[in-house]
């Protein structure tokens, strides 16, 4: 029982920890934007495309 709980609060600490360090990211910089990056970017223009998993043939 004494692993299971020792197992628990370091997740749960980790968990806080990372937590507190997003949170100074997003304090720490406060004129920048947060967005999802994209993974579907037009090679030519570098803007995001469109869904391209269903091509209409």
């Amino acid at each position: 029982m004494k692993t299971i709980l020792i197992v628990l609060a370091i997740a749960i600490g980790a968990f806080a920890l990372m937590m507190g360090v997003l949170g100074l990211k997003m304090l720490l910089k406060k004129e920048e934007e947060f967005r999802r990056p994209c993974t579907n970017a037009d090679p030519r223009t570098g803007r995001c495309a469109h869904c391209t998993c269903k091509k209409k043939r």
